[in-house]
């Protein structure tokens, strides 16, 4: 990346706050949500047990996720998009129009504002189109 960009941050302490981000996104986001959507995309078979834990561990880090929001605009830099912006928020692109409808949404108030700014922004939308909201969420076959 170039450093001109920022979008690794400004200084060592950003720098560190988008690679935390990364990280948590890695970890915490994308995991529970491959479990809960990859069975209504037909990626694998539908467990009911995995889906309950799945939409428990999204939530938690959702939570996470909307507590940092609160009062900010993105998540490291106030300013500008860092690349922590654009990895959650990419994570978090077919929940939102798969499986997480605005019932589900509603306590997440700031991740949800947060990511509609995010992916209203031109370069998300060349990359990955407009993104229609869940309406209601799609469950898998059984």
């Amino acid at each position: 990346l170039r450093n001109d960009t920022a979008l690794t941050g400004n200084g060592f302490v950003e720098a560190a706050l988008v690679d935390q981000w990364c990280d948590f996104c890695a970890h915490q986001l994308e995991l529970p949500a491959c479990v809960w959507f990859y069975p209504v995309a037909g990626y694998m078979p539908f467990q009911k047990a995995a889906y309950d834990k799945a939409k428990g561990d999204f939530s938690a880090a959702l939570s996470v996720l909307n507590k940092a929001l609160e009062g900010k605009t993105y998540l490291v830099n106030d300013d500008k998009i860092t690349l922590a912006d654009i990895t959650v928020a990419s994570a978090l692109v077919y929940p939102f129009k798969l499986v997480c409808d605005g019932k589900y949404l509603k306590k997440y108030k700031n991740v949800t504002r947060w990511f509609k700014d995010c992916v209203s922004q031109d370069e998300f939308k060349s990359v990955i189109g407009e993104v229609t909201m869940c309406k209601k969420e799609l469950k898998a076959a059984q």
